[in-house]
């Protein structure tokens, strides 16, 4: 049977879009995340942290370290995508929970390498601790439910 490579190509361009999609909203969550686990940290040493200074905050941090996390969040939702398609053939596991779980493991690999090899004490402050990096990779793992729904035909 032979398909039609204007559809095989459209195919293709829908999942690189939907991984787009995924990689950018995870990586713009965990850097809301980051920023929230920061601003909690402030606010418990100042008397009194105004909600502009917090919205401001947000909003930076949006800008300035949502870079930090796509390069990290790419190869880690990538790798997990791929690692979940070729699980799934031999599990036969629901793919949009293996694809979360295995983007939330990777993650938190990830991060356990960023933290090791990183020369200042934690190259991201949230994952100084385990609810914190927990919260991150929970990030990272709605990256990958995001792609398994956009590209899915009603069978995940």
């Amino acid at each position: 049977m032979q398909t039609n490579p204007q559809f095989n190509g459209h195919s293709k361009f829908k999942k690189l879009l939907a991984y787009v999609i995924a990689v950018l909203l995870a990586a713009a969550l965990s850097s809301i995340v980051q920023s929230q686990f920061n601003l909690i940290a402030i606010a418990a040493l100042v008397e009194q942290l105004p909600p502009a200074a917090w919205l401001y905050t947000v909003w930076f941090d949006l800008r300035s370290f949502t870079p930090t996390m796509l390069v990290i969040m790419a190869p880690v939702l990538l790798l997990a995508l791929f690692a979940s398609r070729l699980l799934h053939s031999i599990v036969g596991v629901n793919r949009i929970w293996l694809a979360t779980g295995c983007s939330l493991a990777g993650f938190l690999l990830a991060l356990w390498a960023i933290n090791t090899l990183a020369p200042m004490p934690t190259l991201i402050a949230a994952s100084r601790g385990m609810s914190g990096s927990l919260a991150l990779a929970l990030c990272a793992a709605a990256g990958a439910a995001i792609y398994i729904r956009l590209t899915s035909h009603g069978n995940t």
